[in-house]
């Protein structure tokens, strides 16, 4: 179907807890610079290499941040779930584009904000680029936790890709103890190309753990049913 575009309103920012302190004012300025995009799976918010004119803030559904290998493998770099912001280097620097492909794995409604109307809408709102420096910090740190799993076996990897994404925002992975742990809405082939392993791999891994009871699996998700151990294994225990 493609992706639909529709006006938003400032009920809409509000709903997002970067905005959610603005002014109504503030929210109006936002809402008159953005509009509602809505994809459907396999569509794509933005190609790897496009100049990156603009950002999206998700709403609801998932997207995951791809490239293409020299090969023709799809590496999944990121999968971002609302509230995520994704194609940020519109914000950080001019006349670049976008480092990989941004495909909807499920209905997805996203913000669309073009990069100068933005900034020039919070040019007086310092409050808006508060709430995005701290996604961003988020972001980040995930970003860094999984790749330094990526020097770790594969066996670690995967369970760290388990807990991090079983686990509420913002949390660590020694939390698990405090938190209920949601399932994990990633099929095998994305959790092997997230760590850096074939499909089989994950596959094979994901299934012994499954004989022992340590997770629970159904098409396209997985439950932690072990955490400890599934910590343990992060660890390198």
């Amino acid at each position: 179907m493609g992706l639909r575009e529709k006006e938003t309103d400032r009920d809409i920012l509000g709903d997002l807890p970067m905005f959610a302190g603005l002014e109504l004012q503030e929210r109006e300025a936002l809402s008159r610079c953005a509009s509602l995009v809505l994809g459907q799976t396999d569509d794509r918010l933005f190609e790897e290499g496009e100049p990156a004119n603009g950002f999206f803030i998700l709403r609801s559904g998932r997207v995951k941040m791809r490239k293409i290998s020299p090969s023709g493998h799809e590496v999944v770099l990121h999968v971002a779930t609302p509230p995520n912001m994704i194609g940020c280097r519109a914000l950080t620097s001019t006349g670049t584009s976008y480092p990989a492909t941004a495909v909807c794995m499920e209905q997805v409604e996203a913000l669309r904000f073009t990069r100068d109307k933005f900034l020039q809408a919070v040019s007086d709102s310092p409050d808006v680029f508060f709430g995005l420096l701290i996604d961003l910090n988020r972001r980040l740190k995930e970003i860094y936790t999984l790749q330094s799993a990526l020097m770790e076996p594969v066996e670690q990897r995967i369970a760290t890709l388990l807990l991090h994404q079983a686990l509420p925002k913002d949390r660590e992975l020694s939390d698990w103890r405090k938190y209920p742990l949601q399932e994990v809405k990633l099929t095998k082939s994305v959790i092997g190309s997230i760590v850096g392993t074939s499909t089989e791999t994950a596959i094979r891994i994901l299934s012994r753990w499954k004989k022992k009871g340590l997770i629970g699996s159904e098409r396209g998700s997985t439950r932690v049913l072990n955490p400890e151990a599934i910590y343990e294994i992060a660890q390198g225990s």
